[in-house]
């Protein structure tokens, strides 16, 4: 059973010049890190990503209003 990179290249070796070097910009370019996205966030993003994060006052008080609703136990809500 052949490799995964012995594969491709067979199949790299079937294409034309022109094909074979869109499939070279195209490994260069998934061989490059991505940066993160700023917005959305996806899920899982790293604490530490999420800790630089920035927003204005009036933001920053929305979102501690809406951690301490999401903290509160309302007995009667289970009905």
């Amino acid at each position: 059973m052949a490799t995964t990179a012995e594969e491709l290249r067979t199949v790299i070796d079937k294409l034309s010049p022109q094909d074979q070097e869109r499939m070279l910009a195209y490994a260069r370019e998934l061989a490059q890190p991505q940066p993160f996205p700023h917005t959305p966030l996806p899920p899982g993003t790293p604490g530490y990503i999420v800790a630089q994060l920035s927003v204005s006052p009036e933001v920053g008080e929305a979102m501690a209003r809406a951690l301490e609703d999401t903290e509160r136990i309302d007995p009667d809500g289970w009905e």
